[in-house]
């Protein structure tokens, strides 16, 4: 009896450890977390760089910038500036491949883990739509049907500014007088098109 019960604490451990190195990832780097991110760089200072290669159309001027993953960061804690979240200040975002990665710490008992977030990327105006594409708690494949309640607790408790539509989440940028025609992510780049509305007189 005795020696069954040593093998249940041996294998009891051992499941410890295993599940501990699945849900511990590489941690999220100190620079990227959105608290220590600076805001040097605005969407309005990158829209005013591409003009040079800006096109004239009939609804304004159009241009195309392409933002890396240190610029969007900038980008997003400019629009977040009055929050105080303390989750969403240790939280990093990084463009991987075709998707926006969100890196959220979380406390599990004594592990601490960290949800990997895959969103795609679309806009509305001057709105971000990010759409859940896939989830990791640590190395650990998670169901979306789990992550999205939690996503939505997790917003509608911040102050962050973020809304969350059924299951979209929704970012709106600062308004710099352009009108974002579209966002995607490609090659690990942002790629926001901007017309710049002109308007003629009608009459000379």
């Amino acid at each position: 009896m005795w020696k069954w019960f040593k093998r249940l604490i041996v294998l009891v451990i051992v499941l410890f450890f295993a599940v501990a190195a699945l849900l511990i990832p590489d941690k999220i780097d100190s620079q990227d977390q959105l608290k220590n991110v600076s805001t040097q760089t605005s969407l309005a200072d990158l829209a005013q760089a591409g003009i040079g290669g800006a096109s004239l159309s009939s609804g304004g001027v159009s241009t195309e910038i392409n933002l890396d993953s240190n610029q969007f960061r900038q980008i997003l804690k400019a629009s977040m500036a009055d929050s105080n979240d303390e989750t969403l200040q240790n939280s990093s975002v990084e463009l991987n491949d075709s998707y926006l990665t969100a890196k959220v710490p979380v406390s599990l008992g004594p592990i601490e883990s960290t949800f990997s977030l895959d969103f795609t990327v679309s806009t509305n105006k001057e709105v971000i739509l990010l759409d859940l594409a896939g989830a990791h708690l640590g190395r650990l494949p998670v169901p979306k049907s789990l992550v999205l309640p939690y996503l939505k607790k997790s917003i509608a408790q911040s102050s962050s500014g973020v809304r969350m539509v059924n299951d979209q989440i929704q970012l709106k940028l600062p308004e710099i007088g352009y009108e974002i025609e579209q966002a995607s992510v490609t090659n690990s780049k942002m790629k926001v098109k901007l017309n710049i509305p002109i308007s003629l007189p009608t009459s000379w």
